[in-house]
C-alpha cells in the first residue's frame, strides 16, 4: 500500500515539475547571431599556385547572400568580361567568361557584398587570390581618395596601377592592376608584383578602364609608385610598466608601403558650350539658357531687321550662363510672336571656334486674370498702374549694401531725385551718396557705403524720376532702414604659424559658402569681425596662380588642384563677443583625419 502511494506521489510531483517547467516562458531564441560567416573551404585554396581552371568555389560556414555584387566586386587584373559570380547554399561561386593570363596573380575583391542569410552580418574587406603561375605577388598598395574641392572621402571610385609610365597610359591602356575605395574612400591594392607604377583614381562612367570621357573625375599621384614592405615599431598597449621605467614597450609589425597615398579627385573643365533652352514669360523679356559661361558676347536681333540698333537692353546673371535681353520698343515687345537671330561662340571637334548661328520663334500669350475688385462709384477715375521698388531691406550689415530692385528696367532714371538722410537723434541730416547700377542684375541699385553702427537712415525718391520700359513711373518714395550695431556682432582673432606668401585664409559659413577671405600677413595674425552670431569653419587654399580663389587641376597641364588646409572645429561666434583661436599650425593638418571627422560621403549619380 505504501509503495503504491509513494507511486502515485512521484507521478504527481513529476507531473507537476514538468508543468511548472512549459510555463516559465515561451523561448526567446537564444542570443541574437553577431558573427559574419566564415570561410571553412575553397577550390582553390586562398593564395594558391598554378591555378587555370575557369571556377572558384569558396564555402562559409553558414548561408550566404550577396548585396551589390556589381558595384562593389572587382578582379585584378581587369578581364573584358566580368566573370559570373553566384551565391549558392553556403557556397560562393565565382566562373571566369575567358582565359586566364599566365603566370598572373589574381586577386577577387569582394569588399562588403558578402552577407550572412538569416541576420545581415557583413563579412568586411572579404578577398581571395591565386597565381596562375609558380608564385604569388604579395605587395600592397593603400591610401585614400577624397574629392578636391572639400577633402570629402570618395567612395565607389576605381584606383589603378599602370606599368606604363607615360602619361597617355591612362587614356589608351587598361591597368595592371586596380581596386575600389569603400565608403570612406579607402582603398587597397592587393597582389602587386614589385617595380614603378604610375597611380591613378577613376570614376569611369562608360566602364572601360581608361580615362577616355571629358566627363569623368579623375585624380593622380606626382609620385612614381615602388611597392615595397617594412618593419614597423607599434606600442604594445598591453604591457605599459609604468610602476618601474614608466615606459612604453614596442613590438614590430610588417607594413606594405605606400600605404598612405593621397589622390584628390576632380573634374577638368570639359564641357562645350551650347544653348539649353529659351522662355518669353513676360513680352518684353527674352531668356536664354546656356550650358555653361559665356566667355564671350553673345549678339541677339531681330531676324531680317538689321538696321534695328540699339533695340535690346542686357541682362545676366552671376555665372553668365544665362542671358536675358529686354525689347524697348513697343511696337516689337507687344507682337505674341517674334523672331529672334542669336549668335555666340561655340566651339568645333578640334576644339576651335567658329560662331553658331540660331533663329528662334518666341512667343508670349497674356493670361488673363480674374481679380476680384470692389465696386467703383459712377465717377471714380480707373486705378493708374505705377512703378514698384521691390526687394527693399530694413536692417543693412555694417559693411552692407543698401538696395532696392525694379520689377523691369528703367528707361529713364533722374538720379538726383534719390536723396539719402542719417538721423540724428530726431532729426534728418542729407548726406553725400553714389547711387550704383548692378553690372549683371541691370534692375538693382544699391548704396555702399561707410555705415554708423545702429544708425537710423531714410531714403526719399520724387515721383515720377523713374520710368520703366513698359512706361510706368513711381509714385513718392520714403524708405527708413537701420543699420546693425557693434554689438549685433561677433570677432574672432587666429594665429596662425608659419604662414606662406600664397596662403588665403577663408571664413566658411551656412553651406560652406565663403563669407570672407584675405591674406594672411607676414605676422600670422589676422582677425574678421562683423560676423553674425552662428557657427564658421576656417579653411587656407594654398593659392599657387594668385588668382584669389581655389582653382581644380589640370592633368593635361600636369597642374594639381590647388591644396586645401582645414581648421579642425567648427567655431561658435557669439554676438557682441570676441572670440580666440587656439594657434593655428597647419604644418600638423591631417586630411585623413578632417575627412573622416567632418565630411561624408557624396551620393553619386
Amino acid at each position: 500500500m505504501k509503495s503504491r502511494l509513494r507511486l502515485i506521489s512521484f507521478s504527481i510531483g513529476l507531473g507537476l515539475i514538468v508543468w511548472a517547467c512549459a510555463n516559465i516562458g515561451m523561448p526567446t531564441g537564444g542570443i541574437k547571431d553577431e558573427i559574419p560567416p566564415k570561410v571553412i573551404a575553397s577550390t582553390p585554396e586562398n593564395h594558391a599556385l598554378n591555378y587555370n581552371k575557369k571556377m572558384v568555389v569558396i564555402e562559409f560556414d553558414e548561408l550566404i547572400q550577396l548585396k551589390d555584387i556589381r558595384q562593389k566586386f572587382v578582379i585584378s587584373p581587369p578581364m573584358n568580361e566580368q566573370p559570373t559570380i553566384e551565391a549558392r547554399g553556403n557556397k560562393l561561386q565565382v566562373i571566369f567568361n575567358e582565359d586566364l593570363q599566365p603566370n598572373s596573380t589574381y586577386s577577387l575583391d569582394f569588399a562588403d557584398a558578402v552577407v550572412d542569410n538569416n541576420e545581415g552580418n557583413v563579412l568586411e574587406n572579404f578577398s581571395f587570390s591565386f597565381s596562375t603561375g609558380e608564385y604569388i605577388d604579395s605587395l600592397k598598395v593603400s591610401g585614400n581618395v577624397y574629392d578636391a574641392d572639400d577633402l570629402s572621402p570618395a567612395s565607389g571610385t576605381l584606383v589603378f596601377l599602370h606599368e606604363n609610365l607615360a602619361d597617355s597610359a591612362i587614356h589608351k591602356l587598361v591597368p595592371i592592376r586596380m581596386a575600389k575605395t569603400n565608403a570612406q574612400g579607402r582603398f587597397t591594392i592587393l597582389n602587386v608584383r614589385p617595380g614603378k607604377y604610375r597611380l591613378y583614381a577613376l570614376e569611369d562612367s562608360n566602364r572601360d578602364l581608361k580615362f577616355d570621357q571629358p566627363g569623368e573625375r579623375m585624380a593622380w599621384s606626382d609620385i612614381i609608385v615602388e611597392p615595397s614592405f617594412e618593419y614597423r615599431d607599434f606600442v604594445d598597449t598591453l604591457h605599459i610598466d609604468s610602476l618601474e621605467t614608466d615606459s612604453l614597450i614596442y613590438h614590430k609589425e610588417l607594413v606594405y608601403t605606400p600605404d598612405s597615398a593621397s589622390l584628390f579627385l576632380f573634374q577638368h573643365d570639359y564641357k562645350r558650350q551650347y544653348l539649353m533652352s529659351e522662355e518669353r514669360k513676360e513680352k518684353a523679356k527674352m531668356t536664354f539658357y546656356f550650358n555653361r559661361r559665356q566667355e564671350d558676347e553673345v549678339e541677339i536681333k531681330l531676324t531680317g531687321q538689321d538696321d534695328l540698333k540699339d533695340i535690346f537692353i542686357k541682362e545676366g546673371s552671376l555665372n553668365n550662363d544665362t542671358i536675358s535681353y529686354w525689347l524697348k520698343d513697343s511696337t516689337y515687345y507687344n507682337q505674341d510672336s517674334l523672331s529672334i537671330t542669336l549668335s555666340y561662340t561655340m566651339l568645333d571637334s578640334m576644339d576651335m571656334e567658329y560662331i553658331q548661328q540660331d533663329t528662334i520663334a518666341m512667343y508670349f500669350f497674356e493670361a488673363k486674370k480674374e481679380e476680384k475688385r470692389r465696386k467703383k462709384k459712377d465717377d471714380e477715375p480707373e486705378p493708374i498702374p505705377m512703378l514698384k521698388l521691390v526687394e527693399v531691406k530694413t536692417k543693412v550689415d555694417i559693411y552692407g549694401k543698401f538696395g532696392f530692385g525694379l520689377t523691369a528696367p528703367a528707361m529713364t532714371f533722374d538720379k538726383k531725385a534719390v536723396k539719402l538722410f542719417y538721423y540724428e537723434d530726431t532729426i534728418p541730416k542729407p548726406i553725400d551718396f553714389e547711387l550704383i547700377q548692378d553690372t549683371l542684375n541691370i534692375k538693382r541699385y544699391s548704396i555702399s557705403q561707410k555705415w554708423i553702427p545702429g544708425g537710423k537712415y531714410e531714403m526719399t525718391i520724387d515721383s515720377a524720376s523713374i520710368v520703366d520700359i513698359y512706361g510706368l513711373h513711381n509714385g513718392p518714395e520714403k524708405i527708413t532702414f537701420n543699420v546693425k550695431k557693434d554689438e549685433d556682432y561677433g570677432k574672432i582673432f587666429i594665429q596662425i604659424l608659419n604662414p606662406q606668401d600664397n596662403w588665403l585664409v577663408q571664413v566658411l559659413g551656412k553651406e560652406e559658402r565663403i563669407l570672407q577671405q584675405s591674406k594672411i600677413p607676414t605676422s600670422g595674425k589676422i582677425g574678421f569681425r562683423y560676423l553674425s552670431p552662428g557657427k564658421y569653419m576656417f579653411r587656407i587654399v594654398v593659392d599657387e596662380n594668385g588668382n584669389n580663389q581655389w582653382d581644380d587641376g589640370n592633368y593635361y597641364e600636369n597642374r594639381q588642384p590647388e591644396k586645401l588646409i582645414y581648421y579642425m572645429g567648427k567655431v561658435d561666434v557669439r554676438a557682441n563677443w570676441d572670440t580666440d583661436l587656439e594657434t593655428w599650425d597647419p604644418s600638423v593638418f591631417s586630411v585623413d583625419k578632417f575627412s573622416q571627422s567632418f565630411r561624408k560621403p557624396k551620393k553619386r549619380e
